[in-house]
């Protein structure tokens, strides 16, 4: 009856009431001693007509039955265009508050910053609710009272929140069985069960943010980054001469691609500021780090020629290269919140026709120049969905929204369909690349949207009984939306030239976000479509670059291709993927170059350095050659403990999880230890960091992992503590600053100034 707001239900659409009931077990900061006064309006709705897009429809064809010679007859979904009218909720999931809630949330969130943006969880209430001076807005509009949907008017002086029905998801429920006393009673059974409003997301100040973000491959595949060149060679390989690293071939995406690959090219070259900045430091003013690694590194910079930080850093740069195979790669711009236009909602709140701050095709965000933006919202599949859009400015945006400048939140106008072309977005805590890149803002394809227009279908209410949640519970765990991507994937890098085949591409890539659409609503609405037997083909062949996605599935296809390499051509074995000149496949190749003639610093011993001076308690005596002999063993043993766990993960399936706790593991090797030595843990701990030092080839694994508290110590008591390491951004670039990911940074080593 808790979770139920103690209104009993027989009957209801079950998928909806579930995610209904469930809020108050969201993970989000509780915001104690403290209540605001909202207002609930209701959702505004408007059309926007004869919008020109694409859309499916079902035609009846025919086909004959090969060993019947019957005709059957079968319904075909195929792609048209034409013009519809598109219903909008410019403010669905939105809402706004005053001054008080941001700075006592923000407060409560331990924020060193008031956050803007707040996305809200209470019983039967969700949404995102962005602070709006509305006070003073409405009293220079003339208005002293705000009248709710209930009919209750309410001076604005004591208004802490305006949020609508589509924030409050049991209006209906409590409209009901309450009447206009709906809001009273919901207030006061949150009183009388204790709820507190929850905080599960805010919007971030730029200063923790980077201003460049990486990319991926849904991204970059819905964009026009084809490169004649690479086409070219790929049409001629047997014969063409073709140098992937050389400048003058340079397609779009390796032009993009160079930022990355030059700020790997700094880490490996071994570039202090730069290493410490990949290896997560921010601003080292109040830094925690998150590893024992980085901490090391900031005790004293020696460490970073240690062997086991040296290895942390390879593993880590390893891991971005292998990522940026797949389309990680960074561009300039960054994720932002989604609200609606703030003046158009509170027109709609004091009953004005809204006309809102924004004009069509615009967009609102301090955090750019004015101009064209390109905004991707995930999960992406067709290219239509690639929304190139003004970021505008103007006399209303200036006077009322200046403090959105330098937080993660942009405005949505109310006049075109930039939500639902971007996967049927909505305001509610959505989120959207905002790419600033003119690479990417000029490979903008114009392609014509692809909408669902018969999206309204629901799921049926039924009796609330523990069958029908069962039933529920089993449709939550069965998704197809990977599947779905995957086969979009393999045909936005398919190579034709062939415009009737091109026709089939798009109309696919089309149908597939319709698909994607309906499989992402299937559990509420219990509609499915399946993938017909033409889009399923392109399932059993993925393009060769995501294979570094699913380690099984590139397993499999070397295998393939080591067994079909001395068999005639009418012999061999289909692969499970494709080579194509695509800009996915091509980037591929690039990072793969690239990598095998940069990344060879690994194996450079003479680049290390023997720390053992600094990370060992040089007043024990640790020359008991029982004890190191013992311990040795311990570390021989857990470094093939954990590399067969390692193994085991890369040999599972890539659908499959492989689970191991790697605090257990290190726990018990410590405690067994521990038993078979009988000494106390800082000498086993010397021990084992001496052991694990005597040679280059030894693993340092469980010194780190099970003694770098020790490591740390040890390190601190031998460092100079003047050879400190300080990292301060400034506000703009300087003869003494380094760029990194969009930022500009000064960089001191003790008491040594570097320059770049």
């Amino acid at each position: 009856m808790i979770t139920q707001m103690d209104i009993e239900i027989d009957e209801c659409v079950i998928s909806k009431y579930e995610a209904q009931r469930c809020l108050p077990f969201s993970s989000c900061t509780l915001i104690k001693d403290y209540m605001p006064n909202i207002v609930i309006i209701g959702e505004y709705e408007k059309t926007l007509p004869n919008q020109l897009i694409k859309y499916v429809v079902e035609k009846e064809k025919e086909f004959e039955d090969k060993e019947t010679g019957k005709k059957k007859k079968y319904k075909s979904r195929e792609i048209e265009e034409g013009y519809s009218d598109i219903r909008l909720s410019p403010f669905d999931g939105c809402g706004c508050h005053e001054k008080e809630f941001m700075e006592i949330t923000s407060a409560q969130l331990g924020l060193d910053y008031n956050a803007i943006g707040n996305q809200i969880r209470l019983p039967f209430v969700k949404g995102y609710s962005v602070y709006v001076p509305f006070r003073k807005i409405l009293k220079e509009w003339g208005y002293e009272y705000i009248t709710d949907i209930y009919g209750q008017m309410h001076h604005i002086d004591t208004v802490d929140c305006i949020w609508n029905t589509s924030m409050f998801k049991g209006h209906k429920l409590f409209k009901e069985k309450y009447g206009n006393n709906a809001w009273t009673e919901y207030m006061n059974t949150v009183s009388k069960y204790q709820f507190k409003l929850g905080i599960s997301k805010y919007s971030h100040h730029v200063k923790h943010l980077n201003k460049y973000t990486r990319m991926n491959f849904q991204y970059l595949q819905c964009l026009d980054l084809w490169n004649p060149k690479y086409i070219d060679y790929y049409s001629n390989k047997e014969t063409a001469k073709y140098d992937i690293l050389n400048s003058d071939n340079d397609g779009k995406i390796i032009e993009l691609a160079k930022y990355t690959t030059a700020l790997f090219e700094k880490i490996i070259k071994g570039d202090k500021f730069y290493t410490y900045k990949f290896m997560g430091i921010t601003d080292t003013d109040g830094y925690e780090p998150e590893s024992r690694y980085l901490e090391a590194a900031l005790i004293n910079d020696v460490m970073l020629k240690d062997p086991a930080v040296k290895q942390f850093i390879y593993r880590k740069l390893k891991k971005s290269i292998d990522e940026a195979k797949v389309g990680k790669i960074y561009c300039s711009g960054f994720y932002h919140t989604g609200v609606g236009d703030m003046i158009g909602y509170l027109q709609y709140a004091v009953g004005l026709e809204p006309i809102g701050c924004l004009g069509e095709r615009e967009l609102y965000s301090a955090n750019f120049d004015c101009g064209d933006i390109i905004s991707f919202r995930s999960p992406l599949v067709d290219p239509s969905e690639v929304n190139k859009i003004k970021i505008a400015r103007n006399d209303l945006t200036s006077k009322w929204f200046n403090y959105f400048k330098d937080q993660d939140v942009v405005m949505f106008n109310m006049y075109d369909i930039s939500l639902p072309q971007q996967g049927g977005a909505d305001t509610d805590g959505d989120i959207f690349l905002l790419c600033n890149e003119p690479i990417i803002i000029n490979a903008k394809i114009d392609k014509h949207i692809i909408l669902d227009i018969e999206d309204k279908v629901t799921a049926q209410s039924k009796p609330y009984t523990k069958e029908n949640l069962i039933e529920y519970e089993i449709m939550t765990r069965d998704s197809r939306i990977g599947e779905i991507t995957n086969c979009s994937t393999s045909i936005e890098n398919k190579y034709t030239t062939n415009p009737d085949i091109k026709k089939i591409y798009d109309d696919y890539s089309s149908l597939l976000r319709i698909l994607q659409g309906k499989e992402i609503d299937y559990i509420k609405t219990g509609l499915r479509w399946q993938m017909n037997k033409g889009l399923r083909k392109y399932l059993k062949q993925l393009p060769y670059f995501l294979l570094f996605n699913y380690p099984a599935k590139m397993k499999t296809y070397n295998s393939l291709c080591a067994k079909n390499k001395d068999k005639p051509k009418e012999e061999k074995v289909k692969l499970n993927a494709y080579h194509s000149p695509s800009p996915m496949n091509e980037l591929c190749d690039y990072i793969c170059t690239w990598e095998k003639k940069h990344i060879l610093w690994d194996n450079n011993i003479d680049d290390l350095v023997d720390t053992r001076c600094l990370i060992i308690d040089n007043d024990l005596n640790l020359s008991d050659k029982k004890v190191m002999r013992i311990c040795r063993k311990y570390v021989n043993d857990y470094a093939t403990e954990i590399k067969k766990h390692i193994n085991m993960h890369r040999e599972k399936s890539d659908d499959e999880n492989h689970k191991f706790n790697m605090d257990a593991v290190v726990n018990d090797f410590k405690e067994r230890l521990s038993k078979e030595l009988g000494l106390d843990e800082q000498t086993i701990a010397n021990y084992v960091i001496r052991v694990s030092y005597n040679s280059m080839s030894i693993s340092k694994s469980f010194a780190w992992s099970g003694y770098g508290e020790y490591i740390i110590e040890n390190l601190k008591n031998n460092t100079n503590p003047k050879r400190n390491i300080s990292i301060r951004e400034v506000p703009y670039k300087t003869n003494e600053s380094y760029e990194y990911l969009g930022k500009y940074y000064e960089f001191e080593v003790g008491e040594t100034y570097i320059r770049m």
